[in-house]
């Protein structure tokens, strides 16, 4: 029994057990191949970028890219400006001419002991009559014909001929669907003015509301050279854009004829001024209308600005466009539909060019612009003197959502002061905040009248960047 019990156990067989270390499981593997994969990501990034920053600018200068692009500029004096190039501040508030006609007056002997009075009258009338001989003025009556009057067209066809090669015209081609789902094309033909040449871009003036919601822009310029373009910045107050032109786009044997418009200046404007609109001035592209400067001196105030304006006696026409150029061909406005009043309301309207170079400037070189969000008016002397104090302006509007609303002004507030410069008016107050970047801290001064009595007070305001 017992041999038999020891024969089934020697037949009977365990089960063999190995013991081997432990597998990582499934989501640590994961994880580590994900840790190698960003730290190799980031060796490749790194590597990535500091290859594109070489290489780029070699490319660039290859390929001919913006090698000749330069920041435009355009000069103006203003009133200001030019009362000091003829003031010496050293002279007591005389002129050059008029210091030296005191200092040589000063010069002379003012009288010599040994003469008397009548001898020296006698030898100044002699001296007059040895150098002055009578004149004698002949007079020749010349009637004016009809071919003077012909002559004197021509004269202003060649200045409009000659400033047209500035001027181009601009059509935009939209696509939308209509209420049942079908494709259309809506076109806009209107003119635009050519204002610089950066080196890069021909850059082009043009009302915005002709091709801001374009698909495509065609210009073609006054040689029928036809190139596709780009919009660049606007301004929705003034209703203007900025587009550019590649120069490349341009076949090089006709760029050499294609100028830029010079841009004049509207300070000095004098009322009765012959002047020549181009453009499309009576709603047709192509068209010329001859005038004079009937009114000048308006304005009308903007978001943190304000634009002069002035009026001629061109038909006004609800659809036209173009600039105002003078008799020397220079651009001296801007023609606009959109800053009317009830006052001149149907009489044709132009923007004065000097106050709109630092605008245009930001618009073609597409600069970042600054954002205050008022709407203000000029002091009178009157207004001022009520108030007691020297300078400031008024504001009128506080827009919602601004850096002024959220920094606390109210509208009936008057500024004095930014950054303790003192503000004289609209356009000074635009200057100087347009000499900061959006993001910057300004500190401004305001007068503040409640019921009892008027305060003064110090705000802080962050500028914003400007959306168009």
């Amino acid at each position: 029994m017992s041999d038999e019990y020891n024969n089934k156990d020697n037949n009977f067989s365990f089960i063999q057990e190995q013991i081997t270390s432990k597998k990582k499981s499934r989501w640590k593997r994961m994880m580590l191949s994900l840790g190698w994969t960003i730290v190799l990501g980031c060796i490749f990034g790194v590597i990535a970028g500091v290859a594109f920053c070489i290489s780029v600018p070699k490319l660039n200068g290859f390929l001919n890219v913006n090698k000749d692009k330069k920041t435009v500029e355009f000069p103006t004096m203003s009133p200001d400006d030019e009362h000091k190039n003829n003031t010496n501040p050293d002279s007591g508030g005389l002129t050059e001419e008029n210091k030296e006609n005191t200092e040589g007056n000063n010069g002379q002997d003012p009288g010599n002991e040994n003469s008397t009075e009548g001898e020296n009258t006698n030898e100044g009338t002699a001296g007059e009559q040895a150098h002055n001989p009578e004149t004698v003025v002949i007079e020749k009556f010349i009637p004016a014909t009809i071919e003077d009057y012909s002559n004197i067209y021509a004269e202003l066809r060649s200045i409009a001929n000659h400033a047209n090669r500035s001027m181009v015209t601009v059509t935009s081609v939209s696509k939308g669907l209509d209420w049942f789902k079908n494709e259309y094309e809506a076109i806009k033909v209107t003119s635009g003015v050519i204002v610089a040449d950066n080196g890069a871009e021909l850059l082009i003036l043009v009302s915005l509301d002709k091709i801001k919601e374009a698909n495509s822009i065609k210009v073609t310029f006054f040689n029928s050279i036809e190139a596709e373009g780009a919009l660049k910045s606007y301004d929705t107050d003034l209703n203007i854009a900025a587009i550019g032109v590649k120069l490349k786009d341009i076949p090089e044997q006709n760029r050499k004829d294609i100028k830029p418009a010079k841009l004049g200046e509207s300070f000095a404007l004098v009322v009765g001024t012959p002047i020549i609109a181009l453009g499309n001035p009576n709603g047709y592209v192509g068209s010329m209308e001859l005038g004079a400067i009937t009114s000048k001196g308006n304005s009308a105030y903007i978001t943190d600005n304000k634009i002069e304006l002035f009026n001629t006696d061109i038909n006004d026409n609800k659809n036209g466009e173009g600039v105002i150029i003078n008799l020397k061909g220079e651009v001296i406005g801007i023609i606009t539909q959109v800053l009317k009043d009830e006052v001149n309301e149907n009489v044709n309207t132009a923007i004065g060019i000097s106050r709109m170079k630092k605008i245009i400037e930001s618009l073609v070189n597409n600069q970042n612009r600054v954002y205050f969000g008022i709407k203000g008016i000029d002091m009178t002397a009157d207004a001022l003197e009520k108030a007691g104090i020297v300078s400031g302006i008024s504001v009128t509007e506080v827009e919602p959502e601004s850096p002024a609303l959220e920094a606390g002004l109210k509208s009936g507030d008057i500024i004095l002061t930014v950054n303790e410069t003192p503000i004289s008016s609209m356009n000074s107050f635009y200057n100087i905040i347009s000499l900061y970047e959006p993001k910057a801290p300004i500190h401004i001064t305001v007068k503040r009248g409640t019921k009892n009595e008027a305060k003064d007070l110090t705000l802080d305001v962050v500028l914003e960047k400007k959306n168009n």
